[in-house]
C-alpha cells in the first residue's frame, strides 16, 4: 500500500495544478517518465490506482491518440492516510517527513498534528479479543543505547531500568536499599566479603532462568567498559551454588550495595549476549518490561507477564522520537499525553484540569572547563572571571522555568538564593589581563535543549571581550570521546538522584564530561578522597567528603555552576501511581489507568 500511495503523491505532484474530476491527456511513455519505471509497469501501476478508486482511465483508441487520466481523490487524503499508516507502523518521523516534502499547500499537516494529538497518550485497544491499555508519546531526544555497560544519557538509564533488574534496588523515596534480583545478603564485619542470594525462578525475557553466571558474566563484562569504576572494589567472586554468589572485595566498601543497585549493574543473560557479537537493539533482561521494537525512529515496550515482582498493569509503552523542528509540541493537548514529564524541551502550556508534580531536582546545570587540552580556559585567571562574569539570578529571571533558583554546588542546601552572590563583573577585566586572553575562540558544546543557556552565557562573556562560539551537537555526537575532549567547555545537567553514587559516577566515569576535563591532577585527588570515603562508615562523614570534592572542583573553578532547575509531571486525573523515580522520570511499571466509568460509579 505504501508503495502504490507514493506513486499517486509523485503523480498528483506532477499534475499539481489540476483539479480533481478534470480529464487530462496523457501517455504511458509520461508515466512512466514520472515513476521512472518501463511503460509495463506505468500500466500496472495505473490499473492499481483505478482499483483503488483514485483514478480513472480511459485508453486512448488507436496509434498516437492519448488516454485520458482523471483524480478521484485528493493529494491531501493519500497523504493523510499514509502518515497514519507511517505513525502506525512506528515510523512518526516518516510520516512528518513526508508531509513536509508533499504537503505544502493542503490541510494535511493540521490534520495530522489533530489525529496525532488523540492518538498520542493513554489509549485501549483490542487486540485478538485482549483488551490493550497502551501509553505513546513522542521524545525529541534519542535513545542511544540499552546496553548498561555503554548508557551514557539519564533517559537512556530510565528506559534500561524497565527492561533489567539489578542484584539489589535504590528506593529514592525512603532513601534504602531494598532486594532485587537478590532476596538476602550478607557481609563479615569488615564489608570485604558478601554473600548474595537470589531469588528462585526469575525468568529472562525469552524465558531462560537467571543465575549466578549471568551475574558474574555481567559483572566481568562491565570491567572492559567506561562504568568499569562500578566493578573495581571487587577482588574475586566465587559460585556456591546456583542461587548462591560470593563477592570479595579488595578493600572495605560501605556503598557497595549501593553500587550493586546503580543501573549500570543491570544483570543480562550470559548466554545471548555472548552469542551477539555487537550489543542487540532488542535485548533481553528480567525487568517489568520487555523490548519488542527498537531504532533510531521508535522504541516498543511490552509487560513482561512472569516479571518476579508482578506484572506491571500497562501492557505497552509506544515511544516516537521527533526532531524539535517538526513543531510537534504544538498539538491540542485535550486528549494527548495523558502522562507527560517536562524536561524542558518540549511545550509548557498545561490543560487546566491536569494534575502537576513538580519539585526541584538534585543536581544543577554546570559548564565544565576542559583542563585536559591548552587555550584559554586551562588558564585559572580566564576560569574565575568566567565565572565572575555570570550573574545565575539574571539568567533564571531572563530565561525563565523550568530555571529557578543560582546555583553554587551540586545540590541546593537550605533555603534558595534568589541571588548570585558570586557574580562581580568589576573583578572580570583584571583577570582577564592576568590570564593573557586576547580574544581567541573558546568553543562551547552542547545539545539542543541547552541551546537558550548557551546563547545567554554567549552574550554576557561578549560584553567582556570573550569569543564565545556555541556549537549545538545532536545528542549521539555530545558522547563522543574525540568531540569531549577537543571542547573547551561543555554546558550540561548533572542529575544526582542517587545521592553519593550519582556523585562518583560524575567523578568517575571514564567517558564523562566532568572526569575528561578534570585533568591528571586533579583527577587524581578526586580518585584519592573517593578511596577515602568508601572505607567510610558515617554518612554525615561521607558527605563531607564528597563536599570536599566539590570544593576542589569550585577552587579550582574546574566547573561553574549555573541553575537549580524543577522537574514536572503533568497529568490527566486518570493517571495513577505517578512517581519521580530517581532519573527524574516516572516509571512505568507503577504507572495505572482509572476508567472514567469506574470514577462515576463511585459518584452517583
Amino acid at each position: 500500500m505504501f508503495q502504490i500511495s507514493n506513486d499517486y503523491i509523485l503523480l498528483r505532484k506532477a499534475f499539481i495544478d489540476v483539479k480533481e474530476n478534470e480529464p487530462i491527456p496523457v501517455s504511458m511513455d509520461m508515466l512512466s517518465n514520472i515513476w521512472f519505471c518501463t511503460p509495463r509497469n506505468a500500466k500496472i501501476i495505473v490499473t492499481k490506482m483505478v482499483n483503488h478508486g483514485w483514478v480513472e482511465f480511459v485508453s486512448g483508441r488507436g496509434r498516437g491518440n492519448r488516454s485520458l487520466l482523471t483524480f478521484k481523490e485528493t493529494l491531501e487524503e493519500i497523504l493523510f492516510n499514509q502518515a497514519i499508516h507511517f505513525v502506525k507502523q512506528g515510523e512518526l518521523k516518516e510520516a512528518l517527513d513526508q508531509i513536509q516534502l508533499f504537503g505544502e499547500e493542503t490541510n494535511v499537516k493540521e490534520r495530522i498534528m489533530s489525529w496525532l494529538s488523540d492518538y498520542f497518550g493513554y489509549k485501549v485497544e483490542n487486540e485478538k479479543d485482549h483488551r490493550i491499555e497502551i501509553l505513546r508519546f513522542p521524545i525529541s531526544r534519542p535513545i542511544t543505547t540499552l546496553d548498561p555497560a555503554r548508557i551514557y544519557y539519564e533517559f537512556d538509564a530510565h528506559i534500561t531500568k524497565q527492561i533489567y533488574n539489578t542484584l539489589i534496588e535504590y528506593d529514592r523515596n525512603y532513601q534504602e536499599i531494598r532486594g532485587g534480583l537478590a532476596h538476602h545478603w550478607e557481609s563479615n564485619k569488615d564489608l570485604t566479603k558478601w554473600v548474595f542470594y537470589l531469588r528462585k525462578g526469575v525468568q529472562f525475557h525469552h524465558g531462560r532462568e537467571l543465575s549466578v553466571e549471568d551475574v558474574m558474566y555481567s559483572f566481568t563484562r562491565l570491567g572492559d567498559s567506561p562504568h568499569r569504576w562500578l566493578v573495581q572494589p571487587i577482588k574475586e567472586m566465587l559460585i556456591h551454588d546456583k542461587y548462591t554468589l560470593q563477592i570479595n572485595l579488595n578493600s572495605p566498601n560501605y556503598l557497595f550495595t549501593n553500587y550493586l543497585a546503580y543501573t549500570p549493574m543491570s544483570i543480562l543473560p550470559a548466554d545471548l549476549c555472548k552469542t551477539n557479537e555487537d550489543f542487540p537493539l532488542c535485548p533481553n533482561g528480567t525487568g517489568p518490561f520487555e523490548v519488542v521494537k527498537n531504532n533510531s525512529d521508535t522504541c516498543f515496550l511490552e509487560a513482561f507477564t512472569s516479571h518476579f515482582a508482578g506484572r506491571p498493569q500497562l501492557d505497552r509503552i509506544e515511544i516516537a522520537r521527533v526532531d524539535n523542528e517538526a513543531n510537534l509540541w504544538k498539538l491540542d493537548k485535550q486528549n494527548f499525553e495523558r502522562l507527560f514529564v517536562n524536561h524542558d524541551e518540549s511545550f509548557n502550556d498545561r490543560h487546566t484540569k491536569w494534575q502537576t508534580k513538580e519539585e526541584i531536582y538534585a543536581g544543577s546545570s554546570v559548564l565544565t572547563l576542559n583542563l585536559s587540552k591548552p587555550g584559554p580556559q586551562n588558564s585559572f585567571y580566564f576560569r574565575k572571571a568566567f565565572h565572575r562574569l555570570i550573574d545565575r539570578a539574571k539568567m533564571v529571571s531572563t530565561l525563565g522555568e523550568p530555571r529557578m533558583y543560582p546555583s553554587n554546588g551540586f545540590q541546593l542546601k537550605g533555603l534558595p538564593s534568589v541571588i548570585d552572590r558570586e557574580y562581580n563583573s568589576s573583578e572580570v577585566g583584571p583577570l582577564l589581563q592576568k590570564s593573557g586572553y586576547s580574544g581567541e575562540e573558546v568553543h562551547l558544546f552542547s545539545y539542543k535543549r541547552h541551546e537558550p543557556d548557551a546563547l545567554w552565557l554567549r552574550e554576557e562573556c561578549l560584553k567582556h571581550g570573550i569569543n564565545l562560539v556555541v556549537n549545538i551537537v545532536d545528542w549521539e555526537d555530545m558522547a563522543e570521546i574525540k568531540l569531549i575532549k577537543n571542547a573547551d567547555c561543555i554546558l550540561f545537567e548533572v542529575v544526582l538522584g542517587e545521592k553519593e553514587i550519582s556523585q562518583i559516577h560524575d567523578y568517575q566515569f571514564s567517558n564523562g564530561f566532568i572526569r575528561l576535563h578534570l585533568g591528571e591532577e586533579i583527577s587524581g585527588q578526586v580518585d584519592m578522597k573517593i578511596n577515602e570515603l568508601l572505607m567510610e562508615p558515617i554518612a554525615a562523614s561521607r558527605e563531607d567528603k564528597l563536599l570536599d570534592i566539590e570544593n576542589l572542583l569550585k577552587e579550582n573553578h574546574a566547573v561553574l555552576f549555573l541553575v537549580h532547575k524543577k522537574l514536572g509531571a503533568t497529568f490527566h486525573p486518570s493517571v495513577q501511581g505517578v512517581h519521580m523515580n530517581s532519573r527524574g522520570w516516572v516509571d512505568f511499571k507503577d504507572i495505572w489507568f482509572k476508567s472514567d466509568k469506574a470514577k462515576a460509579a463511585l459518584s452517583e
